[in-house]
């Protein structure tokens, strides 16, 4: 066979190996995300909100603060170092920029701030 006669049988190959559908990649009875908050949806409008105690509400809370993983003290100094740091080179950034345009616009338009 000549290599023009395998290029033709590779493109029939392949031609015939193309799917006819488009495939979403989901299988047989997988939802997607909107599919789900959509059924969500459906469920909670005909629901209406129960009362909930202040007492409820409030052991609620507590169980859930108790899920919380509170940072350690020196992790505590160690961010609130980084926020620092961070606001104070931004603080700088942000008056550097200012100083820059108000020299930019006494020397071309000779306005001037008081």
């Amino acid at each position: 066979m000549a290599k023009k006669d395998i290029k033709q049988d590779n493109n029939k190959k392949v031609q015939s190996k193309a799917p006819a559908q488009v495939q979403t990649g989901k299988k047989k009875g997988e939802e997607t995300n909107m599919e789900r908050a959509r059924k969500m949806a459906a469920k909670s409008q005909g629901k209406k909100k129960e009362k909930q105690s202040i007492r409820d509400y409030l052991k609620g809370v507590k169980l859930e603060m108790s899920k919380v993983v509170w940072p350690t003290r020196q992790e505590l100094i160690t961010y609130t170092g980084v926020v620092i740091g961070t606001c104070a080179v931004f603080a700088l950034g942000f008056w550097l920029i200012d100083t820059g345009f108000l020299a930019l616009l006494k020397a071309v338009l000779g306005i001037t701030l008081s």
